[in-house]
């Protein structure tokens, strides 16, 4: 018996320290007419949603999952692959929000290490120098919000004043970065949106775009042999 527990503890050694983590939440889920309760699970296994009615019940592992959203510190949103008969196949939301508390920080850094699709995270961890930083408007349909833009070299990061309308972009989430005119900048990313084909973000520039800030992002969304330095 020693021996036994004595190898466990030699193979949890080894083991990563996301394989243990577990995020738990009370949450009410969205339906069209009466919301129902239950708890929301993030763990290395995938995302479950034990509730209080059986036939809402569901578990997704990861690769199952069309798109992972943290849309703010108390939202969630899983859009799965499963289709909706009523909508002519259309691939079913699970909206959540949480019953109390707010999603951390780490909630994040766990989903980037578990999902290589392209996710919506509002809430993100913001560790290391920027590269390049960049105060704009972010243009929206109504009202628009204040922030800056933080350009890493493995990651783009729009820091918002406006709750829910950040974003982290890992370079491989996003399909291209533009330039209209002098003030403006455009983001387009490969997280489908409903209505729409990709996640779009257009920013007003304060100022004139900083020198090499173009070229530094390009140069790293379209590695070529012919920039070996260059690394993403």
């Amino acid at each position: 018996m020693t021996r036994i527990l004595g190898l466990f503890a030699i193979v949890a050694l080894f083991l990563p320290p996301a394989w243990g983590q577990t995020f738990e939440y009370a949450v009410r889920h969205r339906h069209l007419l009466k919301d129902c309760r239950g708890t929301l699970i993030f763990s290395h296994k995938g995302v479950e949603y034990r509730a209080s009615k059986s036939k809402d019940a569901r578990m997704w592992e990861y690769d199952r999952i069309r798109v992972i959203e943290l849309r703010s510190p108390t939202e969630v949103s899983i859009c799965s692959y499963e289709d909706q008969k009523r909508y002519l196949g259309k691939d079913r939301d699970f909206e959540f929000r949480l019953e109390n508390g707010r999603i951390p920080e780490s909630l994040s850094a766990f989903l980037l290490s578990k999902v290589g699709r392209p996710m919506v995270l509002a809430v993100f961890p913001e560790e290391g120098k920027p590269v390049f930083e960049v105060p704009v408007k972010h243009l929206r349909t109504l009202t628009g919000s204040h922030g800056v833009l933080r350009i890493y070299p493995d990651r783009v990061i729009y820091k918002s004043e406006m709750e829910g309308d950040s974003r982290f972009w890992r370079l491989s989430d996003i399909e291209r970065l533009s330039q209209p005119d002098r003030f403006r900048l455009q983001i387009v990313s490969h997280v489908p949106m409903t209505g729409g084909p990709t996640e779009v973000y257009n920013f007003q520039l304060l100022n004139d775009l900083p020198d090499q800030l173009y070229d530094y992002v390009w140069l790293r969304l379209h590695p070529s042999s012919y920039y070996p330095l260059v690394q993403r």
